[in-house]
């Protein structure tokens, strides 16, 4: 055989390894697949008339159940129910008896912390103080570093870019100021407008009846103390038909149904998540569900998941085991939209119809569960896929410190800009280890160390910026770990990503929490 037909086929079987490898990796990192979590109305506490309505703790503790869900996605939404105002504004006059919401402009950290990138802020109670009251929210928004979109003239879009994916989003609803569901040419055009520039298009509605006696979606207009509500299933329908691909509706203060049209998913009211304050939440008003929605990175709708929160006072949502939100979404769903190309479990596992059960579910399938387990490989499957266990710590620093100078920016995952635990997901990632998107959630996903046992390859954590609290806030990658404890880490820090050695600095060393070993066979 003469050398250059040797060298053919060297070739060839070279490209066949390389082309199988990149898609055992895609496969195994899901980089086809984006999540967005949905939830619905959030009203953190209102200081009006005074601050005596004010929760527990200044609020820091509303969201501390569901922080770790809230954190596990691409994008995590909300619908911002009320303004953020520390004092003054007009109040609204009304005749009909009125609830008044502003917040104190610190509690945007409440949101921040839980998790949370975009928010609605096309709603009735967004006007509750006047023109003051919305300037100030869109001051406090864009200063903390959050999406928002929904004020006509002011914010009618959002664009914005996480980890390789561009999204756009847009907000509507039926009330002065805001951008009109009503107005279906405009909300066509608004759409259009962000599918030419996004991969993925989220449509907020705040519309619809309120009340208990209105959680069904009925296919025409609904009026509502003499107001226009808008029909949000040919709203719904109209925007998916322009370019939406989720839709995440919210208004009536109960949960309505869920649907799939044109492989894009629909649901007409997530109710009350957070509201304390005046908000009546016995019974299913109590119900506070958060919706992931897995789709590819054209939108389409790949599978889902709900999960069941009871709002039981005014101290926050807490996870529900039996379920209640799930199955009355599922009941709904059953009743207003038969003919949907959606199942849906009990326990609140979303599918499409034609997805057949074959038993070989996915690791990243099963993890819908259990939010927070770490979805990593055995070292042997990783040398057969072309890693060497001996190598393979060096071959994460190394690849980790290409990305050295790159820019930090909140929520991101790289591959241009990175947050810190977007930036350790993205590195383990590419070795076939799947973290969770939030270092709240990833200190929970292996072997915890002290100091003295950190190794190269190991996650090192430490507390935020409150030095009080005993929560994780930062991570980084171990690069080093000499006889001295001299540890050397690289991470993604507001100055991007660096290496540092934690004896040497002043702000790391005191916040040193814990340390997490990933690697099966890094001892």
């Amino acid at each position: 055989m003469d050398s250059k037909r040797l060298l053919r086929i060297a070739w060839t079987a070279f490209m066949f390894v390389l082309f199988s490898w990149n898609i055992f990796s895609r496969t195994l990192s899901g980089g086809d697949t984006v999540s967005v979590i949905g939830t619905g109305d959030i009203m953190l506490g209102s200081n009006y008339p005074s601050d005596a309505k004010l929760p527990p703790h200044d609020g820091k503790d509303l969201l501390r159940n569901v922080k770790a869900i809230l954190h596990d996605a691409d994008v995590t939404f909300g619908n911002l129910e009320g303004c953020f105002l520390d004092s003054g504004g007009t109040p609204k006059s009304c005749k009909n008896g009125c609830y008044f919401f502003r917040m104190p402009d610190r509690y945007v950290n409440h949101l921040l912390d839980a998790g949370f990138d975009v928010m609605n802020i096309a709603n009735n109670h967004m006007g509750d103080f006047g023109p003051r009251g919305r300037e100030n929210t869109v001051k406090v928004l864009k200063e903390a570093g959050l999406y928002y979109a929904g004020l006509v003239g002011v914010c009618e879009t959002s664009r914005f870019e996480i980890n390789g994916v561009k999204y756009g989003f847009c907000g509507f609803a039926p009330n002065s100021g805001t951008v009109r569901i009503t107005d279906l040419a405009k909300a066509k055009q608004i759409v259009a407008e962000l599918d030419k520039e996004s991969d993925i298009v989220i449509v907020s509605f705040h519309g619809g009846a309120e009340g208990k006696a209105h959680n069904r979606v009925p296919r025409k207009t609904e009026t509502f103390y003499g107001e226009n509500r808008g029909n949000v299933y040919e709203f719904a329908h109209a925007v998916i038909d322009a370019g939406a691909d989720i839709v995440f509706g919210h208004g009536p203060h109960v949960v309505r149904a869920a649907e799939l049209y044109k492989d894009r998913f629909i649901i007409y009211s997530l109710g009350n998540f957070c509201t304390s304050g005046d908000f009546s939440i016995s019974g299913i008003s109590g119900y506070a569900p958060i919706v992931k929605v897995y789709t590819d990175r054209e939108g389409k709708f790949i599978r889902g998941r709900l999960f069941s929160a009871l709002q039981k006072d005014k101290t926050g949502p807490v996870l529900d085991a039996g379920h209640l939100a799930a199955k009355e979404i599922k009941r709904l769903t059953g009743l207003d939209f038969p003919e949907t190309g959606l199942t849906f479990s009990e326990e609140g596992v979303i599918e499409r119809k034609e997805a057949k059960k074959t038993g070989n579910e996915t690791p990243a399938c099963k993890a819908e569960l259990e939010p927070s387990n770490l979805l990593s490989l055995r070292e042997d499957t990783l040398q057969t896929a072309g890693h060497d266990s001996t190598s393979l710590t060096q071959n994460i620093i190394d690849f980790s410190k290409q990305f050295i100078g790159h820019s930090y920016r909140r929520g991101s995952k790289g591959p241009t800009t990175f947050d810190c635990s977007g930036f350790t997901s993205f590195v383990f990632r590419k070795f076939g280890y799947q973290l969770s998107s939030s270092c709240v959630t990833q200190v929970q996903q292996g072997t915890q160390l002290v100091k003295e046992e950190l190794k190269t390859g190991d996650l090192i954590f430490f507390k935020g910026r409150n030095m009080t609290s005993s929560r994780v806030g930062h991570v980084g990658i171990v690069v080093s770990n000499d006889e001295k404890g001299n540890v050397v880490f690289i991470h993604a820090c507001r100055r991007g990503v660096k290496m540092e050695e934690l004896n040497k600095s002043p702000y790391y060393k005191p916040r040193y929490v814990t340390g997490l070993r990933i690697l099966e066979k890094n001892t």
